[in-house]
């Protein structure tokens, strides 16, 4: 039978897993990040570091089974497997997920012994380097529901990425997590205790975890009002074609002239308003260009009667037979009826473009069913053969990618343009999700973003994350914005990508170091003090 303690710690753990699914939308309740953690950081006070493992596991397996459940809907709908075998995937993917959380638990207990002022120091540096960790590899990383995408209507705060990017805001949310406990435990429960609890020290944590919060709100606010007279003047004209497509019809030969003749109106409506570019979005045409020549020349005609260059993204065959690979492409065409460039997706979605593990995942097929597994591009395209400013493409998943996002920045690319489908989230908590991302990203670059999304949300993103021109999900829209150019020098995060994160694991690094060489001077294995 638990015992009072640990029913406690593991109500705590629950009640922290919560808040944190809390912060992000639709809830969008961005102010709890800064005390959700608070109460996992009561829970693992005094734990072994075993069990606080334990309860770090507890609150991942709750925040993000919350957080992502709208996984489950597009699993049964567009995978076509049972609701129960949906769930299992989920709970996977939280598993996997929540071992960061676990991971960061048993470090805090193990690496400080118990020191709460060792704590407060290392718990920003260790979150966030799991963080980076589970959100960078190539194949099976997963960057969602980072603790810093909460934060991206609060526009002061995060104007600290063109430094660190969005994992700088992660840090600085755990950081004031950890000073607040920190005070709560000095100033209320621990009264007294001035051997763990030194008076100087408690003002210099409380004046400390003060100081960054407002340096970070002050320079934030101080950078807004410099970005948004710093632009030049130089703008582009964009028109976001939002088809609105359901998935069950796309791919089918019924429905092929039905699908095109929606982009072939909006797009001629587009051109009366004389854009510099036009955009679909992924995937968007219902054949594969270059292949299919009747359709091919029937796009077109299309973009030719628009008189405006035309991004769409479309599917690509390269090779064939049993050698042919598929890819997921954006391709630039002029009026003129010139390819003027294409871009290769190269991180492919989970599920959608591949099946992780799948010895495991035998049950779980492709939602894309039209093709096999896709290829990953290797180039990070800018656009510069054409009359307006250079830009990059991102598609779709991409966009929760900072260190790729950043390289066409980097190589000269004056705007950004994403370019996705969110069908297959249904009505969800996912594509508000989604484009948060894409606020971290400009301000990361300070570069603007303008985003086209099959059933929504499309709209434009500016350099300071304002997220503006936004239009509903599941409706058919057009959207004819004018967004102001990057005209300033490449921030530091785009020079020199995450190597804020970087430092955090060579902190993290450092600490293990200095744990195991106090560990085998003393004889023991490390274990808290205070250890039950």
């Amino acid at each position: 039978m638990p015992n009072s303690k640990t029913v406690k710690a593991l109500t705590l753990s629950i009640f922290s897993g919560v808040l944190c699914a809390l912060i992000f939308p639709k809830w969008n309740l961005a102010f709890l990040a800064w005390t959700a953690l608070v109460p996992l950081l009561f829970a693992i006070e005094g734990a072994p570091p075993h069990r606080a493992a334990g309860y770090g596991f507890i609150f991942g397996m709750v925040f993000y089974l919350n957080g992502l459940s709208w996984i489950t809907n597009t699993l049964t709908d567009y995978g076509h497997i049972p609701l129960w075998q949906s769930w299992s995937v989920l709970a996977l993917l939280a598993a996997w997920l929540g071992t960061a959380c676990a991971l960061f638990c048993y470090g805090l207990r193990r690496l400080t012994r118990g020191a709460p002022v060792f704590q407060f120091l290392l718990a920003p540096a260790l979150w966030t380097a799991l963080e980076y960790l589970r959100s960078t590899h190539e194949k099976y990383s997963f960057s969602w529901l980072g603790l810093g995408y909460s934060q991206f209507e609060t526009l002061p705060i995060i104007q600290i990425a063109e430094i660190a990017g969005v994992y700088g805001v992660t840090a600085l949310i755990v950081l004031v997590n950890a000073g607040i406990y920190y005070a709560l435990n000095a100033w209320y429960f621990q009264r007294g205790d001035e051997d763990r609890y030194p008076k100087t020290v408690r003002r210099g944590v409380a004046g400390l975890t003060l100081f960054i919060l407002l340096a970070s709100w002050g320079y934030g606010e101080y950078r807004l009002i410099q970005v948004k007279g710093a632009s030049g003047g130089k703008s582009v004209k964009v028109a976001l074609v939002q088809g609105n497509i359901d998935q069950a019809i796309k791919w089918n030969p019924l429905f092929r002239n039905k699908v095109t003749n929606v982009y072939r109106d909006l797009t001629l409506e587009a051109g009366k308003g004389g854009p510099d570019l036009i955009v679909w979005p992924e995937a968007a045409t219902p054949f594969f260009f270059e292949r299919d020549i009747q359709q091919t020349r029937s796009l077109l005609r299309t973009v030719r009667d628009a008189g405006a260059p035309l991004l769409f993204g479309s599917p690509r065959i390269e090779g064939s037979g049993k050698t042919a690979l598929t890819y997921n492409s954006a391709y630039l065409v002029s009026p003129e009826g010139e390819t003027l460039g294409r871009y290769d997706k190269s991180h492919l979605v989970p599920f959608g473009e591949f099946v992780p593990f799948r010895e495991w995942l035998w049950f779980v097929e492709k939602m894309v069913a039209m093709v096999g597994e896709f290829g990953r591009g290797s180039q990070n395209t800018v656009f510069d053969k054409w009359d307006g400013p250079t830009f990059g493409v991102s598609i779709c998943y991409e966009l929760g990618y900072p260190d790729l996002v950043r390289k066409p920045v980097k190589n000269g690319a004056r705007f950004l343009v994403n370019i996705t489908n969110d069908a297959w989230f249904g009505k969800s908590a996912a594509s508000y999700q989604h484009i948060a991302m894409g606020a971290l990203r400009a301000v990361e670059n300070r570069t603007p973003i303008v985003r086209a999304a099959n059933t929504g949300i499309s709209g434009v993103i500016d350099p300071t994350g304002r997220i503006r021109q936004t239009t509903p999900i599941f409706e058919k829209a057009l959207v004819q914005a004018e967004t102001l150019l990057n005209a300033s020098p490449a921030t530091f995060y785009t020079q020199n990508g995450d190597w804020f994160s970087c430092l955090c694991l060579v902190l993290v690094a450092i600490a293990c170091f200095i744990s195991y060489r106090s560990a085998n001077l003393r004889g023991k294995p490390g274990e808290p003090p205070e250890a039950e």
